[in-house]
C-alpha cells in the first residue's frame, strides 16, 4: 500500500522570526544546551513490575462508564490485574498521583499566564447518543489560532528540516518540566524545582493550542531533533510517562506523519479526558491463525480491536515496559519502511497500547472522501481516530451523530484485506536484528545518538530488515540526585477522601501536594488548580489537525 499526498504550502512561525544567535532570545534550545540553566525536573522510578489496570472503562454492552475509586495505592491490588478491572462507584475521581498534581498545577499557572491562544475550557463538549458513546467538542480556536503544517507530508519518513518549526524554537516560559529516568536504585519519583538541564533532555510543554484540560507535549531528548519517527527505545518516555499517572482519565498519544502530525520532531500528545474513549471499550479478539499464530510475545498480548470503525491492534502489558516498547516499536518501524500512517495511543496507565494504521490522508489526496464528511473539516489524527471528535463548525458540532460520527472514522481504516496483510509484516518474527546500544535515528541533525555509528540500513527503507529487541541499556541514565531533591511524600498512598466534589464524576479531583525537601524537615504545599467539570457544555478532544489539501 503507497502513499500519495499533494503537498502543502510552507509557511514561517512566529518563532522562526527569532535571531538564533540573538542573546536576548528565551527558547528551548537556548536553555537546553549548555548545561547551565535549570528547569524544574521529575526523576521518574522505573518500576520492575509495573502497575497495570486493563479495562478501566468496561465494555460497549456495559450500561455505564464504571467510576473510577481511590483504592489504588503503589502496592497494588487485585484490582490491577484483572481483565475487566473497573473499581468502585465511588462517584468521583481519586486515582490520582503526585505527578498528576505537578503537571495540572504546572499547566494551570501557564494558563494565568496567558501562554494559551484560546480558552480551552470555554470550548462545548458532549457525548454522542449511540452504542459507542464518542464525545464531541466544538473547538473553533483549533481551526482559526492553531499553526498549519509546515511541511510536504507524501511520505512518513522525512529527514528533520531546521528551517521549520520545532520544538527547540519554542519559549522557555512553554516548558512544565524535565522528564528523566532514575537510577535503578530509586524507589519513588522526585520532583526538583531547579535542575542543571541534562545535554539529552526529555521535555514537557504545554500545547499553546490544546484540546483539553491539562494538553501537553512530551519531546523525548529535544535538542537531538529527531524527526517525527518511532524506534523502541523512543517509546519508554510515553510509557513511563502514562504509568506515572495514576488517573485512568490521562492518555498519552502519537501521529505519524501522513495521519496528522503537524511538526516534524519528534514529540507525543497527552491530556485529560472525563470520559472513556470510545477505543478503550472497544471488544478484542485473537487475530486469525493465519496472520499471527501467537497471542503472546515477550508476555505482552496481542489482539485485533473489533467493532469499532477503524481496524487496528491492542497492545497489552505483560513483563516490563521495555519488552511492550520491543513489541510496539518494531511493528512502528515495519510501517514507517512501507509508508503506511499510523497513531499510537497508550492508555490504562500504560497497560494498553493501540496501534491505528488509517489511511484517510491518502483517501483524501484521491478525492475518495465523501463529500459531507469531507465538509467538516475533521482530520483523524489519534485522539479522533480513538473517539474524541473535534469539530471546527457549529452547524457541524450541532448536528453529529453517531451515524456521521461512524463514517467518518470507516474512511480512515485499512480494509480487512489490507489489515490483515499489514498484520502479517509487522508482527512477523524473521528478520529482526538486535538493538546492541543506543542507534541513530535517520533524519535527525547529529543521527540523534551519541552511542553508535549510523546503521547500514535504516528502518525507513523498504529493503531494510526492521530492528527489534530493546536492552535495557538503551534507557537514558539520569544524572545524580542533588541534595536539594523535592520527594513526593505520599506518593505511595492513595489520596486521602476530602469529600464530594460539587461537580459529577468526570471531574478531577487534584487536592494538594506535600512536597518535603530531603535536606530540611519542613513542608510546603503546592496549590490545587480548579478543574472545570466536563458536562454537555465544556469540554474538548485532541489531533493535530494538518491541512489536508484539496
Amino acid at each position: 500500500m503507497s502513499l500519495t499526498i499533494k503537498r502543502v504550502t510552507t509557511v514561517v512561525s512566529i518563532r522562526q522570526m527569532d535571531e538564533a544567535n540573538d542573546p536576548k532570545s528565551s527558547t528551548v534550545s537556548r536553555v537546553c544546551t549548555g548545561g547551565k540553566s535549570l528547569l524544574p525536573t521529575l526523576t521518574y522510578a522505573v518500576r520492575e513490575t509495573p502497575l497495570k489496570r486493563v479495562r478501566s472503562f468496561g465494555y460497549f454492552d456495559d450500561l455505564r462508564v464504571p467510576d473510577i475509586d481511590a483504592d489504588s495505592s503503589d502496592g497494588g491490588s487485585s484490582d490491577w490485574d484483572g481483565d475487566n478491572s473497573t473499581g468502585s462507584a465511588g462517584g468521583y475521581v481519586q486515582d490520582v498521583s503526585s505527578f498528576d498534581r505537578i503537571l495540572l498545577a504546572s499547566w494551570e499557572d501557564k494558563f494565568a499566564a496567558g501562554l494559551f491562544r484560546y480558552d480551552v475550557t470555554a470550548c462545548k463538549t458532549k457525548v454522542v447518543p449511540g452504542t459507542f458513546g464518542f464525545v464531541a467538542q466544538f473547538n473553533e480556536g483549533r481551526a482559526t489560532k492553531k499553526r498549519p503544517t509546515e511541511f510536504s507530508v507524501d511520505t512518513v519518513c522525512q529527514d528533520f528540516d531546521g528551517g521549520k518549526f520545532n520544538f527547540t524554537k519554542a519559549d522557555k516560559q512553554e516548558v512544565l518540566f524535565c522528564f528523566q529516568e532514575g537510577q535503578r536504585a530509586l524507589s519513588s519519583s522526585e520532583f526538583n524545582v531547579a535542575r542543571p538541564v541534562a545535554a539529552d533532555a526529555t521535555v514537557v510543554l504545554i500545547n499553546v493550542s490544546p484540546i483539553e484540560y491539562g494538553h501537553v507535549l512530551l519531546c523525548p531528548r529535544v535538542t537531538d531533533c529527531l524527526p517525527q519517527r518511532i524506534t523502541p527505545e523512543l517509546l519508554l518516555p510515553p510509557l513511563y510517562m502514562a504509568a506515572e499517572s495514576r488517573n485512568p482519565y490521562f492518555r498519552v498519544g502519537y501521529n505519524s506523519l501522513g495521519a496528522y502530525a503537524t511538526i516534524n520532531h519528534l514529540h507525543f500528545q497527552a491530556y485529560y479526558l472525563m470520559e472513556a474513549f470510545p477505543i478503550e471499550r472497544a471488544p478484542t479478539s485473537r487475530l486469525p491463525s493465519n496472520v499471527y499464530k501467537k497471542r503472546h510475545r515477550h508476555g505482552s498480548t496481542v489482539s485485533q480491536v473489533v467493532d469499532y470503525p477503524v481496524r487496528c491492534l491492542c497492545f497489552e502489558l505483560g513483563d516490563s515496559f521495555e519488552s511492550l516498547a520491543e513489541l510496539v516499536g518494531t511493528c512502528c518501524e515495519r510501517l514507517q519502511g512501507r509508508n503506511i500512517p499510523f497513531n499510537l495511543l497508550i492508555a490504562d496507565h500504560g497497560a494498553r497500547v493501540f496501534l491505528i494504521p488509517q489511511k484517510f490522508s491518502h483517501r483524501a489526496a484521491k478525492g475518495e472522501i465523501p463529500a459531507d464528511v469531507a465538509a467538516t473539516g475533521i482530520n483523524p489524527a489519534v485522539f479522533e481516530i480513538s473517539g474524541h471528535l473535534l469539530y471546527k463548525q457549529q452547524e457541524d458540532y450541532d448536528d453529529v451523530t453517531e451515524e456521521t460520527a461512524v463514517k467518518m472514522l470507516q474512511c480512515a481504516s485499512l480494509t480487512e484485506e489490507d489489515f490483515y496483510e499489514t498484520c502479517t509484516y509487522i508482527l512477523d518474527e524473521e528478520g529482526v536484528r538486535k538493538h546492541s546500544a543506543l542507534e541513530r535515528i535517520p533524519g535527525s541533525v547529529d543521527g540523534g545518538s551519541r552511542a553508535l555509528p549510523a546503521p547500514e540500513v535504516t528502518a525507513c527503507d523498504p529493503q531494510a530488515s526492521p530492528p527489534s529487541p530493546l536492552s535495557a541499556a538503551t534507557a537514558i541514565s539520569a544524572p545524580p540526585s542533588p541534595t536539594s531533591a523535592w520527594v513526593y511524600a505520599n506518593d505511595d498512598q492513595s489520596v486521602p477522601d476530602i469529600g464530594p466534589p460539587a461537580f459529577d464524576r468526570r471531574s478531577l479531583d487534584r487536592g494538594c501536594i506535600e512536597l518535603i525537601k530531603t535536606c530540611s524537615t519542613e513542608a510546603s504545599q503546592l496549590p490545587s488548580p480548579t478543574c472545570p467539570p466536563l458536562n454537555e457544555d465544556s469540554a474538548s478532544s485532541d489531533s493535530e489537525d494538518a491541512v489536508v489539501p484539496s
